[in-house]
């Protein structure tokens, strides 16, 4: 089966951030997550193909690192709590069981208000 839409990730970050603060970061990323239990229309089984693994670094280091199986829905949505103790970039990274990454960064900086 072929894919041709997968890994488009996004990121959505509150408006204004203060130092310290601890934040709600949202992300998705594209991907049918199948599970390998499915057949397809001609009868044939749709093997298991799914993001295994969701990795967070924030200003060159790893803060989060989710592991994931095939009992995730289809294009899923992760919010987790980071605290902004500092400005840098927000990267999160996706990994699926074929070998495929995909990328989504985001720049950290404080309010000036």
């Amino acid at each position: 089966m072929m894919h041709t839409d997968i890994g488009n990730g996004r990121l959505r970050l509150p408006a204004k951030i203060r130092q310290g603060e601890i934040i709600t970061v949202h992300s998705i990323v594209t991907h049918p997550m199948d599970t390998g239990l499915f057949r397809d229309a001609s009868g044939d089984p749709i093997p298991p193909f799914f993001i295994k693994e969701m990795r967070v670094d924030f200003a060159g280091v790893l803060v989060a690192r989710f592991e994931w199986s095939t009992g995730i829905s289809k294009d899923p949505v992760m919010s987790f709590p980071l605290k902004a103790d500092r400005e840098g970039t927000l990267l999160v990274t996706w990994t699926d069981n074929a070998g495929a990454v995909f990328r989504q960064s985001a720049a950290i900086a404080f309010d000036a208000a």
